[in-house]
């Protein structure tokens, strides 16, 4: 079935089936995607993706401009991952650290091991990670949306940053 996103979010405001699987089939790759950023297994992203559908076809109707129907999905999917981080209260924070530095390495590796990488540091450190460089939240937005000091970002990031580098340099060493 061949449909425009305002077609898609008419008939996702009916409650057509036929439609919402569509948008299922569509865009579920994507929120995947995300979901597997912030879950701590495969089961708990699969979980988040059926969780960030359920709300995106209960709140569809808010959605006012269909041609930004992509830039809301994937909004609604993040809400939803950290909604689930809130809940799992999985997130410890560590004490506010005063300094931050970083030089980045940028070296080629596959998407597999950026993931893995990903999944070397904590919880907390990944979170935020996600939040700073994929999503390109400021220190200041991020620390307003997991209520922390930006010092306290800072620092969760510039941790993630060198754990993942180590764990990605352990990888080089190796081959």
């Amino acid at each position: 079935m061949s449909m425009d996103y305002a077609q898609m979010v008419e008939g996702c405001r009916r409650r057509k089936p036929a439609v919402q699987r569509a948008l299922y089939d569509e865009f579920a790759p994507m929120v995947l995607g995300v979901c597997l950023r912030y879950a701590y297994c495969r089961d708990d992203a699969n979980d988040l993706l059926q969780d960030s559908m359920v709300s995106i076809f209960e709140k569809i109707a808010s959605l006012r401009d269909a041609s930004k129907l992509q830039g809301w999905i994937y909004s609604v999917a993040v809400n939803t991952c950290l909604q689930y981080c809130r809940r799992k209260r999985r997130l410890f924070f560590e004490e506010d650290m005063d300094v931050y530095s970083g030089e980045e390495a940028d070296l080629p590796f596959t998407a597999e091991e950026i993931v893995k990488a990903m999944e070397s540091v904590t919880p907390a450190q990944r979170l935020v990670f996600n939040l700073c460089c994929v999503e390109e939240m400021s220190f200041e937005e991020v620390a307003n949306k997991l209520k922390c000091s930006e010092t306290n970002v800072r620092g969760l990031l510039f941790r993630a940053r060198a754990g993942m580098r180590d764990y990605l340099m352990k990888i080089k060493e190796n081959e």
